[in-house]
């Protein structure tokens, strides 16, 4: 059962929009469309998300149930709409060092390979956040990429980092980087005072900004994970794709990390979350901590 029957919000033109829960027919088209676009598998629990999360845009476009919300969005004309859809629906959790033992692992283990083969066979170093959310995985990785390779290695294109959603509102939060203090208190104090800016003191809720250095470091781009074919031309040495899996029909999983193979250079490292685990994936060996290496 969901909280009400129905949430009532006043128009600009007074009038009062009263939208109905959605049935369970309606709910299935929801259950159906998020699977066939953004490859997430909803249970029957996920009614009370869809209501939650959605009716405020049914409010704003002035429509009383899920029924003519569907048809609406399923109009030519209206395609675009379905991004504020996809906004509501997605799962947005992120934080600086998340699964910091991936952080430790990329140091002791893979940036030591990286480094020598930069002096060798690569000139360039290419990581790809994948699903980065509001950014503090991908700037994560800028820090400490920054921090073990130094200036000169990743400067002038040494290093470029990719970070992509699907979610277009997450990706400007990650586009102005500017986080509070309780998000940053999980970076170490040395790499905050290298890598932050801070704001004037006497805000009430003092923000920190990522400073330019690290900041160039990144592009952030907004594409389906879904899609047939990823508007990217490199591979990478480095893909971080982590704790979405779970939220993925299991056909969808297989098909992403396929794709996610496909991108990653041979001896190049897939990290996913560590609870994520148990696949066994063509042309990679696991390592540890549910990472792994193409072969």
């Amino acid at each position: 059962m969901l909280l009400d029957n129905s949430a009532n919000i006043a128009t600009s033109r007074g009038r009062l929009i009263k939208v109905n829960e959605p049935s369970d027919a309606e709910f299935k088209l929801f259950r159906d469309l998020v699977l066939k676009d953004l490859g997430m598998e909803w249970g029957d629990d996920k009614k009370y998300l869809l209501y939650a999360r959605v009716q405020r845009i049914l409010q704003e476009h002035q429509l009383e149930t899920f029924q003519s919300y569907y048809d609406y969005i399923e109009r030519e004309e209206n395609r675009k709409e379905r991004q504020f859809l996809y906004n509501a629906v997605t799962t947005t959790k992120s934080g600086f060092y998340r699964e910091k033992q991936h952080f430790e692992f990329l140091r002791e283990n893979v940036f030591p390979v990286m480094k020598d083969q930069n002096n060798t066979t690569h000139s360039k170093l290419r990581f790809w956040s994948a699903g980065c959310s509001s950014g503090e995985e991908t700037y994560t990785l800028a820090m400490e990429a920054h921090d073990f390779f130094g200036k000169a290695m990743i400067s002038n294109g040494g290093l470029r980092i990719l970070g992509s959603d699907v979610n277009t509102g997450v990706l400007e939060s990650a586009i102005n980087g500017d986080y509070s203090e309780e998000q940053t208190s999980t970076i170490p104090a040395a790499l905050q005072k290298r890598f932050f800016i801070p704001e004037p003191v006497g805000k009430n809720d003092p923000q920190r900004k990522i400073n330019r250095e690290i900041k160039k470091l990144i592009q952030f781009r907004q594409f389906n994970l879904m899609a047939n074919v990823y508007p990217i031309a490199t591979k990478f040495q480095l893909i971080f794709c982590r704790n979405l899996l779970y939220y993925l029909h299991p056909k969808k999983r297989e098909y992403l990390l396929n794709k996610l193979v496909d991108h990653l250079e041979k001896g190049g490292w897939l990290v996913l979350g560590i609870t994520e685990t148990g696949y066994k994936l063509d042309r990679m060996k696991k390592l540890s901590l549910s990472i792994y290496q193409k072969i």
